[in-house]
């Protein structure tokens, strides 16, 4: 068993609860007082479709069946689930007074695919540098997606504002996520906490200790999610505009055929690499993150569960990338993509018929010529989860053999 590290706010927050003489009756978490929190704090009361509801039962009764969350951690856990019901009806209350949003067009989005650690993060940063691309920033994903009331411009929007603070919190929280992941104010970020509002996302099933729940993940339908998710889209750039979205998310690709009937003109790129450090690695930011709410992390159950996500993930995507039409997919091999960024980046406007224009090209050209931040710190190898580049590879060997994945040696 592995000790996370607590902060002392965490710390105190743990010693207080057990000195307190109130104890917890009854489940934690209950959706129905969940949502009269929500309402409360949203002074709304409509959350839209009622698809979120199974998920998020799902996912309740996992949490309740974990008796290792701490004091900390099971606050924490409904601050967050409270806050993303409060932005479905914050969002749901706008869509009634301006219904003109949802007519928004968003057409042909880019979609990045791809295991941790293939190059998926600098390739989403790359391409960020066109000025064509539209994407979300760290701000606009976590703080809350309705635009404030009042006159202001996107610099000193409220929510960036609030953004900084929070992402100073998290830090603080968990000091070693820095070194796992890079976030930054201005993004560009990933789609994660828009897909959670709708509670069937890969990220849930990271975050916490929650097999039920992803077993049951296994055979949700993903189409609601994704339409929630257009709607959301739709009023980011309703206030900021853009020409094409850039997006990416693990989580998209395990939804590649919901995303299709949602988005039908959507452009996938998708990179590759020998996954034994991409397993290592995921399971690492489960165990970062577990460790917010846990007494304790299980390094061999987190990898365990983190094989096994991703591989039933992944050979459920073979089956539906067959189905496909091959125009919408490019495939970069990771060791092209780090020889030679701007030609591979290349390659993939040619390949969908897009101007790469000179704004774009003197943009990248700047951003790599620039040195590169993040993961520097951070070492991890697949022992450290009980597993074995062997045995990895083993589970993803439909995949290595269908995009002629080369192996490290």
């Amino acid at each position: 068993m592995h000790s996370p590290y607590q902060s002392l706010l965490v710390k105190a927050w743990n010693i207080a609860a057990r000195l307190s003489p109130v104890r917890r009756g009854g489940p934690e978490y209950d959706l129905d007082r969940l949502l009269r929190s929500a309402a409360k704090a949203a002074k709304a009361s409509d959350f839209g479709d009622t698809y979120f509801r199974e998920p998020l039962v799902q996912l309740l009764e996992a949490l309740n069946a974990d008796d290792d969350l701490h004091s900390f951690g099971r606050f924490y856990i409904k601050q967050m689930l409270v806050g993303l019901l409060t932005n479905r009806a914050k969002l749901q209350a706008l869509w009634g007074q301006h219904p003109e949003i949802l007519e928004q067009s968003i057409s042909a989005p880019f979609i990045i695919l791809g295991l941790p650690r293939t190059g998926t993060s600098f390739l989403f940063d790359l391409l960020a540098e066109d000025p064509a691309h539209r994407y979300l920033t760290n701000w606009e994903a976590t703080v809350g997606q309705v635009p404030p009331p009042g006159s202001y411009s996107w610099a000193n929007d409220p929510r960036r504002k609030l953004g900084r603070y929070l992402l100073r919190f998290q830090n603080y929280l968990v000091p070693q996520m820095k070194d796992i992941h890079t976030f930054r104010l201005d993004g560009p970020e990933e789609c994660t906490s828009l897909l959670m509002q709708e509670f069937s996302t890969l990220a849930i099933a990271s975050m916490f200790n929650v097999p039920a729940y992803s077993q049951w993940l296994n055979s949700a339908d993903h189409v609601p999610t994704y339409r929630h998710f257009k709607r959301i889209l739709q009023t980011l750039q309703w206030k900021y505009p853009g020409e094409r979205w850039l997006l990416k998310s693990p989580s998209h690709i395990d939804a590649v055929g919901s995303i299709l009937k949602v988005f039908p003109d959507a452009r996938f790129v998708q990179t590759h690499r020998d996954p034994v450090k991409a397993i290592a690695s995921y399971a690492s930011l489960c165990a970062a993150f577990r460790g917010i709410c846990s007494k304790s992390v299980d390094l061999h159950e987190v990898g365990e569960q983190a094989l096994d996500r991703l591989a039933t993930d992944f050979d459920r995507y073979l089956a539906v990338r067959k189905q496909c039409d091959s125009s919408s997919f490019v495939d970069l091999q990771y060791d092209d993509l780090v020889d030679d960024p701007l030609g591979t980046v290349s390659s993939i406007y040619q390949h969908f018929g897009l101007d790469f224009s000179d704004a774009a090209q003197t943009n990248m050209k700047a951003f790599l010529a620039q040195e590169r931040e993040g993961g520097g710190s951070h070492s991890y190898k697949p022992e450290d989860f009980g597993l074995t580049a062997k045995g990895i590879r083993d589970r993803f060997q439909n995949y290595i053999s269908t995009f002629n994945v080369s192996i490290d040696e």
